[in-house]
């Protein structure tokens, strides 16, 4: 794939990716953002959306005065060629840094304390430019390394004008969707659409999915989980869509992206709606119809599913449930 219509500063759609990150962030070149954006550029999160440049200068820096030492280490950069000249990006960031300052995540600290944060940036690049992006961040899992609990984090959140979560979950499922597509050989991501289908689309329990995973799975989902093997992933998945009934699942996109030597990476944007008509680790049900908003990334082995990364903003949960 060829980048028609790019500068020719950059190598390939990963060299973009990576190196804009790089400059605007560890280099601090916000106004940067102004070349590398377009000015009718929207951002959307679980939690938030906005247009235009002047928004991303203002958040990027408001993290970075949180966060100071913030690194952003490329985990992998899935690039799906869309039409000539345009391509779709899914940019799984790994971010190790301290909290230093005041910001989101409350006042700054007597001493600097260390998270990992784990990101989802899929961008849609043209012309040397982000012109559309859907970013998720485990923020969940950010205030969890804090010692802060989530319920309170997404309950300052809203204090602080965040009142996304009022919307209705099918508005939120608009917005996160997009025009759906996919790239590469999506055949070979059928163990994956399957998988989820029985996770997501019908709540069945392991004995239905675990045929689409290696026995040796590495799991890295939300609310800065790690773990190995289908139990302990299981029970990641019932402490979540516990007290979730009627459930929507839906794919927005889908790269497979195939390496020679490496194995076969796939990324995946979705989201499912259901009703929290039970209790569950985000409270008392309610009755309410909430939308779950989530990114996946994908290595597989021999046809099956050998690391899976899940981020969905589960502070965007607990938020819809707050203002509902």
């Amino acid at each position: 794939m060829g980048m028609k219509g790019f500068s020719d500063e950059f190598e390939s759609p990963e060299h973009y990716i990576i190196d804009i990150t790089y400059k605007i962030w560890e280099q601090r070149g916000l106004q940067r953002i102004r070349d590398w954006y377009s000015d009718d550029c929207p951002v959307k999160t679980p939690m938030s959306s906005s247009v235009g440049v002047e928004p991303v200068i203002s958040g990027t820096q408001a993290t970075l005065d949180e966060f100071q030492d913030r690194h952003l280490l490329a985990d992998d950069v899935i690039i799906g060629e869309w039409e000539e000249g345009t391509f779709y990006s899914s940019h799984r960031v790994r971010s190790p840094a301290h909290k230093s300052g005041a910001g989101l995540f409350g006042p700054a600290p007597k001493s600097p304390q260390p998270v990992t944060m784990l990101t989802f940036a899929d961008c849609i690049c043209r012309a040397n430019q982000v012109v559309d992006e859907y970013l998720v961040r485990d923020n969940c899992g950010i205030a969890i390394q804090l010692g802060i609990d989530p319920a309170e984090q997404a309950k300052r959140m809203i204090d602080n004008g965040n009142r996304d979560g009022a919307m209705a979950a099918e508005d939120l499922v608009s917005r996160w969707s997009g025009e759906y597509f996919e790239c590469g050989e999506a055949a070979l991501a059928a163990p994956i659409l399957a998988a989820y289908e029985k996770r997501f689309g019908a709540f069945e329990g392991l004995a239905s999915w675990q045929e689409h995973y290696d026995r040796a799975v590495r799991f890295e989902g939300s609310g800065h989980h790690l773990s190995y093997g289908f139990e302990r992933m299981a029970q990641w998945d019932a402490a979540r869509l516990k007290g979730l009934s009627d459930p929507k699942f839906k794919v927005h996109h889908l790269i497979v992206k195939q390496t020679v030597g490496k194995p076969v990476c796939v990324a995946m944007r979705w989201s499912l709606t259901a009703i929290h008509a039970q209790a569950s680790m985000f409270g008392e049900g309610s009755g309410a119809r909430v939308a779950l908003l989530g990114v996946s990334h994908f290595e597989m082995r021999d046809g099956k599913i050998l690391n899976e990364w899940c981020i969905f903003d589960e502070l965007s949960l607990y938020a819809q449930l707050m203002l509902k």
